[in-house]
């Protein structure tokens, strides 16, 4: 598999996972200085964190923007950027992309500054940007699946949001992210927006996904007040891949290589 990149305001996260079916997995976060720039940070992240690779070799670049939600059957590539545009708050100039969740015939919008985009470049040479939410959607679409009742939500804690998406069978029925500073938090925005939903919290199986000092305190908060909340253990649920098994890797990043 090509390295991967992981961006967030706080880390940067070099991941490698060997393409010939070996376990060899190379795992390297390098938390970001505030005070420096972004050329800065890339520049001295690659020295403190090598990655084997080929000369040449693409970089897969994760990012953690916020993305835009919109039904495969009514995407137009020509209007990604319009779209986009009307979602958030034109700024400074940036590039918009888009990533298909297959499994639950959506697309994803994302953007990321062109100046951050050159500097990626010229560090990295070619680079594919692709939303750290893709591969975290493909997957909740999938799991779960065929349970009773069909209506399940996925919290998604890490880095100070939640993300939390609804499911219906395989079909996304909403995906917000919220920004939380205490658990109180969390069930706010997670219950309020069941509760806008109609969504029977009896019956209904909630998912926390997380590393363990994350989502082991939201588990016990969403407990008291949801008779089904399930803590995802990422290890069993990968069978103690190497991926898997490594302490502190976001949650994404895992179903992203995995």
């Amino acid at each position: 598999m090509p390295p991967t990149i992981r961006l967030s305001e706080a880390t940067i996260h070099f991941a490698r996972l060997a393409a010939d079916g070996q376990p060899a997995f190379h795992y390297h976060v390098y938390h970001v200085r505030p005070q420096a720039s972004l050329t800065a940070n890339l520049r001295e992240a690659m020295q403190q964190c090598p990655l084997p690779a080929t000369p040449r070799e693409r970089v897969e670049v994760l990012l953690t923007e916020p993305v835009t939600v919109v039904p495969l059957a009514e995407f137009q590539e020509e209007d990604c950027e319009a779209l986009y545009e009307c979602c958030y708050t034109p700024g400074h100039k940036r590039r918009v992309f888009y990533d298909t969740v297959p499994a639950a015939n959506v697309v994803l919008l994302f953007a990321l500054s062109e100046a951050t985009c050159r500097t990626l470049e010229d560090c990295f040479g070619s680079v594919r940007y692709t939303s750290a939410s893709t591969a975290l959607l493909q997957h909740f679409a999938r799991k779960g699946l065929g349970m009773s009742p069909s209506t399940r939500l996925f919290v998604y804690t890490h880095e100070g949001v939640i993300d939390v998406a609804v499911f219906s069978e395989s079909r996304l029925i909403t995906f917000n992210t919220y920004t939380v500073r205490t658990l109180t938090d969390v069930a706010y925005y997670t219950f309020n927006l069941a509760r806008h939903l109609g969504l029977p919290l009896a019956t209904m199986p909630i998912y926390v996904a997380g590393t363990d000092e994350l989502r082991t305190p939201v588990v016990g908060e969403l407990q008291k007040y949801a008779a089904r909340v399930f803590a995802i253990n990422q290890a069993a649920e990968f069978n103690r891949h190497p991926v898997a098994t490594t302490p502190h890797i976001p949650y994404d990043l895992i179903t992203k290589l995995l």
